[in-house]
């Protein structure tokens, strides 16, 4: 599923015959064959579905080729092991940063519980699904959005009603029991040390605007429902507090003192 997103040309319409093309083209195993017409209804649908929260009617679509890193690797260096940064510290520092209305406020206390009390440090690995310039950007000033294909299936075949399973407060906690958070925490530092290094005049908290979780069996298309605060079904989209990136990147190469945190 991420290498049809990362070879659709969404400028090509109409989107599902540009869908078709890539999947024929990359489903090419014995039981993805059987499913051809189900994946290219999958990913049209998700293309189109407006993201909601923070990106509104923004669509995966709306993105041309050009203004679109697939699967962006990246290798993070943190503090050596011996300098005692933990992963709960993490934690305390979201606890700190974010306010209570905020999505990711109850996983933040648990990053900071004692489950989360070891040490992190060395270089971190990793790959970005796409990391994608939104429409309005200038090369001095982007706007990026990094996001995530979740092809997890979250409901049972016998609910009455599927995509509830997929709404905005499901998805919470589906992200916390997997710790996609974490991950999204580190793509972001990632992201901002990437822009410290190659755009250093530029605003990091203006730049990344944000991070969105496709969970792509509850997107439906524009109809896909939203919930009273404007997030959208299937999708986990979320917004960092000004100066949480550099807060987080600081953190995980700052010495901490034996005892600190616990």
């Amino acid at each position: 599923v991420h290498e049809i997103f990362e070879h659709v040309d969404p400028t090509k319409q109409p989107l599902a015959d540009e869908v078709r093309r890539v999947v024929e083209e990359r489903a090419t195993s014995g039981r993805l064959k059987e499913r051809h017409s189900e994946l290219i209804a999958v990913v049209t649908q998700t293309l189109e579905t407006p993201l909601g929260g923070p990106f509104g009617e923004l669509t995966f679509g709306s993105i041309k080729p050009e203004d679109r890193l697939s699967e962006l690797t990246f290798d993070m260096g943190l503090a050596s092991l011996a300098e005692g940064v933990k992963a709960k510290a993490i934690g305390e520092l979201l606890q700190a940063e974010l306010p209570k209305s905020d999505i990711l406020h109850d996983y933040a206390g648990m990053l900071a519980g004692r489950a989360f009390d070891v040490p992190v440090g060395g270089l971190l690995t990793g790959s970005i699904d796409a990391l994608l310039r939104l429409p309005g950007s200038t090369t001095d000033k982007p706007r990026l959005l990094i996001a995530d294909y979740k092809s997890n299936k979250l409901h049972k075949n016998d609910m009455p009603d599927p995509l509830r399973a997929y709404a905005p407060d499901r998805l919470v906690a589906a992200m916390a029991e997997h710790h996609y958070p974490l991950q999204a925490l580190l793509y972001g530092t990632a992201v901002y040390r990437l822009l410290r290094w190659r755009l250093p005049e530029a605003d990091p908290d203006a730049c990344i605007a944000g991070v969105a979780y496709a969970f792509i069996r509850g997107m439906q298309g524009p109809t896909t429902p939203v919930d009273e605060k404007g997030h959208r079904y299937g999708v986990f989209a979320w917004q960092a507090p000004r100066g949480l990136w550099k807060k987080l990147s600081d953190l995980l190469v700052t010495p901490q003192p034996e005892g600190a945190g616990r």
